[in-house]
């Protein structure tokens, strides 16, 4: 599996990262030893990644995804949201996944099943919100409006802004789940090492430092939160 990687480049440029094949191939999923898995016994979900793992070490300027979220386990989709939002050129994604969506997107279009098209400053919540209010017209992609008026007072949040913190929300919900996944081994570590003062010691040092990242990530969430309830 590494080597199908390593054919296209061993090491590539991210936005500001620089990362080796085997670094990256971790990130998507593939411990160590599974990188020296032959590709034919690799699993449908795996074969996926392993594309996706190419392509990134090609250095596209341009990615076009279809549904790129299938397949994908919570930690490798985490890992493509992050590499996504430091990506350096244009992402046009094509999705049902409205979270990862609203996660990775800046700009969201809807296809209206009429012929037309509408810019969603609000993104697909935007969308949702306004077909349960009976198909109220949506903005098209020129801007023009139909049915609304003109005299409305502005929101205190954009709906740009306001879809921006629900990203920010996501992003920190999931770190969240992967904080509490590293804090439960720790905890089983220290349970198992309790004769051990030394590795107890460390162990609790990273209890410590793991917990106070918690605490700052819960912290990010409320004010991420208000400003999308906003």
């Amino acid at each position: 599996m590494l080597e199908a990687v390593q054919d296209v480049a061993r090491v590539a440029r991210l936005g500001n990262q620089e990362i080796s094949a085997s670094t990256l191939a971790e990130r998507f999923g593939f411990a160590a030893s599974r990188q020296w898995t032959p590709v034919g016994d690799l699993s449908g979900g795996e074969r996926r990644r392993l594309q996706l793992l190419r392509l990134l070490m090609a250095e596209p300027n341009v990615l076009i995804l279809d549904e790129p979220t299938n397949d994908l386990d919570i930690d490798t989709l985490t890992a493509l949201e992050d590499l996504l939002d430091s990506f350096p050129g244009t992402v046009l994604v094509v999705s049902h996944d409205r979270y990862f969506v609203d996660r990775v997107c800046d700009t969201v279009v809807a296809l209206l099943g009429d012929g037309s098209l509408a810019q969603l400053p609000g993104g697909v919540e935007e969308y949702l919100r306004r077909r349960a209010a009976g198909g109220a017209p949506l903005t098209t992609a020129s801007g023009a409006q139909s049915g609304l008026g003109t005299t409305a007072q502005a929101p205190a949040v954009s709906a740009a802004d306001a879809r921006a913190a629900r990203k920010e929300v996501q992003k920190l919900e999931r770190r969240m789940l992967k904080l509490d996944g590293e804090e439960k081994k720790l905890h089983d570590q220290l349970a198992a090492a309790a004769t051990d003062h030394a590795k107890v010691a460390t162990l609790n040092a990273q209890l410590l430092q793991l917990q106070a990242e918690k605490e700052q990530v819960e912290t990010d969430w409320l004010a991420a939160a208000e400003l999308a309830d906003a």
